[in-house]
């Protein structure tokens, strides 16, 4: 690698010439970008160059200008480098100020924010810059590379970085043929010079008189005439051209040997590899024969590795003993699973020297047609794989099937081949398995998708990296209540453990850093070191553990925590994050709906609050005892349609001796005052009395000022009805408050407007009364009072603490993987952007400054990918907005404003 390469050559030369120390820490910014600690790069103007004197005093570097000099002390300045050594610089670095180019240098810790910006303000400067870090990405420029999903979840651009193949690696597809004049194809062939008559480098199939390369002379005397790039196994000639709309084979081809960087078309994954092209059938079928002809012919072209995407229902023992030949003379081969979508076995894939392929799509699942079993060795990318097809068929195109999975795994093989030619075949195989990416796929777990999903960057990155995963984590609360939970009022010791993959680099000095967006949580201790952690071992921080506050007065809520680790040699993947439960649920949502699906809509208005809740079921459980409500300070109980035993004589007995207690109550019923008119209940703890059975009507108009449904500046609207509710309101019953209820919405549009449907009562306990069905109310607008704002609203009536959610920034991952949000503020539509850093469901939701969650979209993603969503402002109010942003590899997020 061409980077290492310099940094191992400045190691060398570190006795002769000053060089800054390039292996500091790496400080990342809010803003993705990321630099060398302590740092700065600048330019001096053209009136300093012959008031240049470097020297030290007293551990300070000076330029031997006073005002820069002065600087130098201030900020403690302890190396100033020279970016052009040579002393003799030409007019034209001269002109354009190379020689004046200087790294300074100052201690790690220091943020470099009020360095530059003295060092900019000094006429004497004229750049100032952080010594930035820019990560190697070897990104092909063929036209269609974006697409070309799969690349990305191989991680090839890593790979590609390190090593571009080598044109004395050689691979072959037995196939339906090659339209070998294809532009994106025609350069990486292997050419059999001493049949190429007129000496072009490419394949003429005219006649020798013409110009071309056919005169009927084998010149080289293998048994071949004419075979510049390969023979038709197919017709016995040599001219290995597809017949009719064949393209199988085309595309077969490109996946494996497209011309990489020719800025045109697509990407191959051997990138400088070349193939010999052989025809072995038609559009539907190989032929036995014909394969087995092209597995011998590539011993003569010294065929690395073969692609057969075919197969059948038995082993042919001729193809069985081609392909037990071509590994003893160091070649691998690998075979389609089949798509039958079953655990069968096909063949030749199944044969016992041949690697068998699987399909997984983008999620890194098994692809729903593609065959599995314990026979599988390994899967590879084969939903929508772009390649090459043949000209007459559109030159480009998508195809599933294990068919495409198949020459990318032989592909990944050729290029470890080429990375080291004097690996042999069995090498090329182990080390394919190795670096082998997990699938969360319950198949690949009992060993029936073999080794994993293959990996062009994970043959790299351990050559170079640490791959720190975390592996466990537990919380000490000792001196708590030691539940192995941080509750609030407690401080905990937090354990982590890191697990180094085996055959990656050993980690030294390992450290981690923890962060958390949670409002109130205090992190003591903040960073832990561990043990070295050896590839293939695990290390916790037992002996230096975080240390974390909980306040008494952090609400039970759901946490994140943010890991980065730290490590010589850097770990490839330091970002992680997990979720931790902070204290028990104060709240209990009852489902006495008669088996409705409406707890969704209760259990979402909590959610979207960030509060914690236990559910229980009285169809499955029956009513909950008193003893059951007296563990929670809230309950929330509802009866959906329920009509006739909306509350029975027990769930009022309970209930009852619960607000006893003090208890706090939300319950919603749209048929509970008729149906308990005449009981007690009704009056005494509910605070209500019943008015009708129907309102007949949509909308509900709450009172300003009021604690549940209005604001200082106005009476909030709530409608019973649209597709964002359970659209099941059909008899609100209306009612009159009682016994020191207090009416907070009428129904609007009904005569009497006395009439409420929600009361609300506070005392020794407190009562939220709905009178209709809550579940009912519509949240597609903003207009009207949502139910995740109606529950917050309540909870703070009930005195409870609603944890919302935190502004805080989480930990900022590198470019590109930040949002970016355009524009902003926005009136209509923003788009938000990103990179995915990593292979999985990413989430998109957005907050308003009181935490309420007022947008939610989700997507699958693939590592690299780059994902826009958008945010529509029809809905939204004015003000301040966060964009948070959670993938499986953390959090990222940003804020936003709607400015109408």
């Amino acid at each position: 690698m061409r980077l290492r390469t310099v940094l191992a050559l400045v190691a060398v030369c570190a006795m002769a010439v000053a060089w800054p120390n390039l292996y500091r820490p790496h400080v990342v910014m809010p803003d993705g970008e990321e630099h060398v600690a302590g740092q700065l790069v600048i330019q001096l103007a053209q009136s300093q160059r012959d008031l240049i004197n470097l020297s030290k005093q007293d551990g300070v570097a000076l330029f031997g200008i006073p005002a820069l000099d002065e600087l130098s002390r201030k900020w403690k300045v302890d190396d100033i480098t020279r970016l052009m050594g040579n002393p003799h610089p030409n007019e034209i670095d001269k002109r354009l100020g190379c020689d004046l180019q200087f790294v300074i240098q100052f201690g790690e810790d220091q943020d470099i924010a009020p360095v530059a910006a003295e060092y900019r303000a000094r006429p004497e400067v004229d750049v100032v810059c952080p010594n930035g870090v820019m990560h190697l990405y070897d990104t092909p420029d063929d036209s269609l590379f974006p697409d070309q999903w799969h690349y990305q979840t191989l991680k090839a651009t890593y790979a590609w970085t390190v090593a571009k193949g080598d044109t004395s690696v050689v691979n072959c597809v037995l196939d339906d043929g090659i339209d070998y004049d294809h532009p994106d194809i025609q350069a990486n062939f292997a050419i059999n010079h001493a049949e190429d008559i007129n000496h072009n480098g490419v394949f003429d199939s005219l006649p020798a008189a013409q110009g071309g390369d056919i005169d009927g002379i084998d010149q080289d005397g293998d048994g071949y005439a004419d075979d510049v790039i390969g023979y038709d196994f197919t017709d016995g000639d040599p001219n290995p051209f597809p017949h009719g709309s064949d393209t199988h084979g085309t595309h077969c081809w490109g996946i494996t040997n497209a011309v990489t960087n020719d800025g045109i078309g697509v990407s191959g994954t051997t990138w400088n590899s070349r193939s010999v092209g052989v025809r072995c059938g038609n559009g539907e079928s190989v032929f036995l024969s014909a394969a087995v002809a092209g597995i011998y012919y590539g011993f003569l072209r010294n065929v690395f590795s073969y692609s057969m995407s075919f197969g059948g229902t038995s082993p042919y023992a001729p193809l069985v003993t081609a392909g037990e030949d071509a590994t003893d003379n160091g070649s691998v081969l690998f075979g389609a699973a089949g798509n039958d979508g079953l655990r069968v076995q096909r063949y030749p894939g199944c044969d016992s020297d041949v690697q068998c392929v699987a399909s997984s799509g983008n999620s890194d699942k098994k692809s729903g047609f593609s065959n599995w079993g314990p026979w599988i060795d390994v899967s590879a990318p084969g939903e929508g794989i772009l390649s090459t097809k043949t000209r007459s068929q559109g030159s480009y195109g998508t195809m599933d099937g294990t068919s495409m999975a198949t020459p990318l795994a032989a592909g990944v093989a050729c290029w470890i081949k080429s990375m080291n030619p004097s690996l042999t075949n069995q090498e090329v195989i182990d080390k394919l398995h190795a670096a082998c990416d997990t699938m969360p796929d319950s198949l690949f777990r009992i060993g029936e998708l073999g080794a994993g999903r293959v990996s062009l960057g994970n043959v790299v990155l351990p050559l170079y990296y640490t791959d720190l995963k975390l592996e466990n984590w537990r919380f000490n609360d000792a001196s708590g209540n030691n539940n192995g939970r941080p509750d609030p009022g407690e401080t905990v010791a937090l354990i982590v453990t890191y697990h180094n993959t085996a055959g990656w680099r050993d980690a030294s000095g390992v450290y981690a850093t923890l962060t958390t967006a949670a409002s109130g949580i205090e992190i003591a201790k903040d960073t832990a070191r561990f043990p070295d952690i050896p590839n293939g071992t695990s290390g916790d921080c037992s002996a230096d553990s975080f240390v974390i506050n909980i306040p008494s007065s952090v609400p039970p809520q759901h946490i994140t925590f943010n890991l980065v680790v730290h490590a010589t040699p850097d770990p490839a993947y330091p970002n992680s994050s997990f979720e931790v439960q902070v204290g028990a649920p104060r709240v209990l949502i009852v489902d006495d709906a008669v088996g409705a699906d409406y707890g969704k809509y209760y259990t979402a208005a909590c959610d979207s609050n960030g509060v914690l809740h236990d559910d229980y079921n009285v169809q499955s459980s029956g009513s909950p005892s008193a003893d059951t409500l007296k563990h929670y300070p809230v309950v929330i109980w509802f009866t959906g349609d329920d009509s006739t035993t909306t509350l029975t004589s027990t769930d009022e007995a309970n209930l009852g001796s619960y607000l006893d207690n003090g208890g706090n109550l939300m319950i919603s019923g749209q048929n509970i005052a008729y149906d308990i008119a005449g009981d007690a209940f009704l009056a005494n703890y509910l605070h209500a009395q019943f008015s009708i059975d129907s309102a007949g009507a949509t909308y509900m108009v709450g009172v300003q000022n009021d604690p549940i449904t209005g604001e200082a500046s106005r009476a909030d609207t709530m409608v019973l009805g649209g597709a964002n509710g359970a659209n099941n309101s059909r008899s609100e019953d209306g009612v009159f408050p009682a016994n020191g209820g207090i009416g907070c919405a009428y129904y609007k549009g009904y005569a009497d407007t006395t009439v409420q449907g929600v009361v609300h009562f506070a005392g020794a306990y407190h009562v939220v009364f709905f009178s209709c069905a809550f579940e009912a109310l519509d949240h597609s607008t903003t207009r009207y009072l949502q139910k995740w704002t109606l529950i917050a609203r309540i909870l703070k009536f009930f005195g409870e603490k609603v944890p919302g959610v935190a502004q805080g920034q989480p930990t900022p991952d590198i470019n590109p993987y930040v949002l970016k949000i355009s524009p902003s503020p926005f009136s209509k539509i923003a788009r938000v952007e990103f990179t995915a850093p990593i292979s999985g469901r990413m989430q998109l939701r957005t907050f308003s400054t009181d935490g309420r969650l007022v947008a939610s979209q989700n997507a699958d993603a693939r590592m690299g990918q780059h994902v826009t969503f958008y945010l529509d402002a029809l809905h939204l109010a004015n003000g301040i907005y966060l964009v948070q942003l959670s993938t499986p590899a953390g959090l990222y997020a940003r804020k936003t404003a709607v400015l109408k």
